[in-house]
């Protein structure tokens, strides 16, 4: 090799080491990441859902869709609803669920009955594994 060839190539070398790493990998998409209040370990694999016990609304984690009740029609947003927006969710009780459906709100009955913390009931309510979820703040 001569020298005009090693330093072309050592020029190339350079400018690869700065160039981004998405265009490097061919369909290499940008992701977004998970919202701001989920857990930095993330969801475990099985997780599909996130069930907000105390505000009765869901978080797909798949779709990274809310999925909640307003005015009478369970309606799906890519934002955080105005509705929720005072809301710490980092603070909030969540439940993972591992349900195989992408309509997560048909068993909301059986949720609110699972997951609603009782009147009256000042023990730790918020940890453990019941049902189809784990609940917990995260």
């Amino acid at each position: 090799m001569n020298i005009r060839t090693l330093s072309l190539l050592f020029t190339l070398m350079g400018v690869m080491a700065f160039w981004p790493q998405e265009s490097l990998a061919q369909g290499a998409s940008k992701s977004h990441g998970p919202p701001p209040w989920a857990p930095a370990h993330g969801y475990r694999a099985k997780t599909r859902q996130v069930y907000f016990p105390e505000h009765n609304f869901y978080f797909d984690v798949q779709k990274g869709t809310y999925i909640y009740f307003n005015n009478g029609k369970w309606e799906v947003s890519v934002k955080l609803p105005t509705l929720f927006a005072g809301i710490n969710l980092r603070q909030a009780v969540q439940v993972e669920l591992e349900l195989n459906t992408d309509r997560p709100q048909l068993y909301n009955r059986d949720h609110i009955a699972t997951y609603s913390k009782p009147k009256g009931n000042s023990g730790n309510g918020n940890k453990g594994k019941s049902g189809s979820g784990k609940k917990g703040h995260y």
